[in-house]
C-alpha cells in the first residue's frame, strides 16, 4: 500500500508567503524608530525563539483531552426526530447529527486556549468543527444520565463542570439552536439543553471519544 507523504509548507509556499505577509503588517504597525528596529535585530534568536512559539500556539488544534475522565459506553443509536419530539415538543429539526453510534471510550476535552476564558458561540462551532466526528450526542448523555452512579469519578465532577454533547444540534420551533449537555441538579447529573449562542467556558468540557 502507498502511503501518502505530507507536504511540510515554508515562508515560499503561498501559505507560508501569507503568514510572512501577516508579520510584516505587524511590524509596520509597531512604528519602530531605528534604535528600536536595530535593538530588535540584535535580539534575533530570542525573537526566533519567541516567533516560533507563536507559530506553534496559532497552527494547533486547541482541542485537547483533559485527562479527567475516561468512560467505557456501548453502541448506541441516534435518536429520530420523532423521539426527540415526544420530551421535548419544541424541537422542529435536527440540523446536525454526526455522534457515533459504535461502542466507544468517553473523555472530556476542552476548546480553550491557556487562561482564554469563555468564548462566544461563532468561535465554539468554529473549533468544534474539525472534531465533529468524535463529539459525542444525545444518546450519550442519556445512557451517562442513567448510569452515572457506576462512575465515582464522574460523580466527584459534579458541580464542578458541565458537559456538553454537541455532537447532536437542534432546531427549536423559534429557531434557535441547541445542543444536549449534562449540568448538576444538586446531587445527580441532569440532561438539559443549551443554546450554541452561549459559547463555552472554563467550566465547560466536551463530551468526545
Amino acid at each position: 500500500m502507498m502511503t501518502m507523504k505530507t507536504s511540510l509548507i515554508t515562508s515560499r509556499d503561498e501559505k507560508g508567503r501569507h503568514t510572512v505577509n501577516l508579520f510584516a503588517a505587524a511590524y509596520d504597525n509597531a512604528k519602530l524608530t531605528e534604535e528600536e528596529a536595530q535593538l530588535l535585530n540584535e535580539r534575533g534568536g530570542e525573537f526566533q525563539e519567541d516567533a516560533l512559539a507563536v507559530v506553534r500556539k496559532y497552527s494547533s488544534g486547541v482541542f485537547r483531552d483533559t485527562g479527567e475522565l475516561t468512560i467505557q459506553i456501548p453502541a448506541l443509536p441516534r435518536p429520530t426526530l420523532a423521539e426527540l419530539q415526544k420530551d421535548w415538543s419544541y424541537i422542529k429539526s435536527i440540523e446536525r447529527d454526526t455522534s457515533p453510534t459504535e461502542a466507544l471510550t468517553l473523555k472530556l476535552a476542552t476548546v480553550l486556549r491557556e487562561k482564554e476564558n469563555p468564548i462566544g458561540g461563532t468561535e465554539y462551532e468554529l473549533r468544534l468543527k474539525p472534531k465533529h466526528g468524535i463529539l459525542l450526542g444525545f444518546q450519550h448523555r442519556q445512557w451517562l444520565k442513567e448510569h452515572q452512579s457506576e462512575f465515582p469519578k464522574l460523580m466527584a465532577l459534579l458541580g464542578k463542570i458541565y458537559i456538553d454533547f454537541p455532537g447532536l444540534v437542534v432546531v427549536r420551533a423559534r429557531g434557535s439552536r441547541v445542543y444536549p449537555y449534562l449540568d448538576d441538579d444538586g446531587e445527580r447529573w441532569d440532561g438539559r439543553w443549551d443554546w450554541i449562542d452561549n459559547g463555552f467556558d472554563s467550566f465547560g468540557r466536551v463530551a468526545s471519544k
